[in-house]
């Protein structure tokens, strides 16, 4: 049996009173039910006040509009992972996007779970940074924590969730430790490497494109023998592989870059050992496409070959490369060029390892100057 009233259709089924009613569920109308009561004594048919009022009741609660969250409301998380990630990956380079999300997960996932940005403030970010981040990380990755908790809550401002950044008044007050000093291979070292401890071609062939001429390693693996011209001695660098992904290379730049002797003679023997092959990768995988993994490779034929006491780092021979171009030179434009660096002062300080002896060397110098001027 059914009766319809204005305000929602009371019905019987399986011995218990429903109502039934029109409302929207996620933008779309639809009928839905509600279960009144079961049927008793004091509920014992669809025309009962009992009944009539729990029907009543339950049309005003249904008729109310439900709060909306408001855009404030969103979680932080939720808004990284479904807004803020997949903004980055369209925009950014693959390996830009790697260290976000390797920042995220250890510094500030668990720190942003169950917060909205409605309620998060300036002394949320600095409980982070002062009381878990400051003692036992450096400045650099301190910076790298601030600035991608940042970039998410302006990201958020732009989108319009909320009107002010609370990371921006947000400061250490512990003097993190200073970084520790970067390595970099002198033109012995490297020499010594090269012909005394690598017996691999292509192992020989990869140190000195880092430490003679200052490649990347994602530009080294990207090198194909079309961007190789043994014959005029040229090398086209355009290219870089991250992390599965064939793109432009960090600064985005195309150039020909002259190559020395030695490494010449090395790509010659490579490429002799190769078969000669006209095209495709300088150093492919023995099994399967793409190029080699660098860092399978550094683990498998590098480090073991040139030992773990003499062992610094792939930068490393990129940073002395840096250091060897600008004491033989005198400048350190020709080192900026040669790391293809966009501004001259992440050459000088990154990349160029002052000389202890440069100031002593400087002033006999000027003193021998000034005994030619008296």
């Amino acid at each position: 049996m059914r009766s319809n009233y204005q305000r929602g259709t009371i019905y019987e089924a399986s011995n218990s009173f429903f109502v039934r009613y029109f409302a929207t569920v996620d933008g779309v109308k639809k009928r839905v039910s509600h279960k009144l009561c079961d049927r008793d004594q004091t509920h014992y048919s669809i025309t009962c006040p009992a009944v009539l009022a729990l029907r009543d009741e339950h049309m005003v609660a249904a008729r109310k509009p439900k709060p909306q969250p408001t855009a404030t409301d969103i979680l932080i998380t939720d808004y990284w992972e479904q807004v803020y990630l997949p903004t980055v990956k369209k925009g950014l380079k693959p390996s830009t996007v790697a260290g976000y999300q390797e920042i995220w997960v250890s510094h500030l996932k668990d720190h942003f779970t169950g917060r909205t940005f409605r309620e998060y403030e300036p002394v949320d970010g600095n409980k982070l940074l002062n009381q878990k981040v400051a003692e036992r990380y450096g400045r650099r990755t301190i910076a790298h924590i601030r600035s991608l908790a940042s970039g998410i809550f302006t990201h958020a401002i732009n989108d319009g969730v909320l009107q002010s950044n609370p990371w921006r008044n947000v400061k250490t007050k512990i003097k993190p430790p200073k970084p520790k000093e970067t390595a970099d291979y002198t033109l012995t070292e490297l020499m010594d490497i090269v012909n005394g401890k690598l017996t691999r071609v292509d192992a020989q062939l990869i140190v000195c494109l880092a430490g003679l001429m200052g490649l990347r390693p994602s530009e080294i693996v990207a090198l194909c023998w079309e961007d190789v011209n043994l014959r005029a001695g040229k090398l086209r660098l355009h290219q870089a592989y991250v992390r599965g992904n064939l793109g432009t290379t960090k600064t985005e730049i195309d150039v020909t870059l002259p190559m020395l002797k030695m490494v010449i003679g090395l790509f010659k023997a490579w490429h002799q050992q190769c078969g000669e092959p006209s095209e495709g990768w300088v150093f492919p995988k023995r099994i399967g496409e793409g190029p080699i993994n660098i860092r399978d490779y550094v683990v498998a034929v590098l480090r073991p070959g040139i030992g773990k006491k003499s062992w610094k780092g792939l930068y490393a021979f990129r940073r002395g490369a840096g250091t060897i171009l600008t004491e033989l030179t005198g400048n350190p434009i020709a080192a900026q060029q040669a790391l293809c660096h966009l501004d001259l002062s992440t050459t000088m300080r990154h990349y160029i390892k002052t000389k202890r002896t440069a100031l002593a060397e400087g002033i006999q110098m000027l003193d021998e100057r000034l005994a030619l001027n008296k």
